[in-house]
C-alpha cells in the first residue's frame, strides 16, 4: 500500500524551509509528486483541477494510507 502523509501533516511541515521544493508547493502538487510514477496524465490532471484536497485524495485509483507503520 502507498504511503501519502495527511493534509494536516503536510500543512503542519509546510514552513519548514526546503519543504516545498521537495513537497510541492499545495497538497494537490504534493500528491502528484508522491505517487506521480503510478498515476497517469489524466489522473494527475483531475487532481489538479480539484478544489478541495479531500477532492484530490478521492481521485488515487488505488488504496493508500495515512499511516507510516503499514
Amino acid at each position: 500500500m502507498k504511503y501519502i502523509m495527511t493534509p494536516n501533516l503536510y500543512y503542519s511541515l509546510n514552513n519548514v524551509r526546503g519543504f516545498t521544493e521537495m513537497n510541492g508547493k499545495s497538497y494537490k502538487e504534493h500528491i502528484i509528486i508522491i505517487l506521480g510514477e503510478f498515476l497517469d496524465e489524466e489522473t494527475k490532471n483531475k487532481i489538479r483541477n480539484t478544489i478541495t484536497d479531500e477532492e484530490a485524495l478521492q481521485l488515487i485509483p488505488f488504496p493508500y494510507t495515512h499511516n507510516m507503520e503499514n
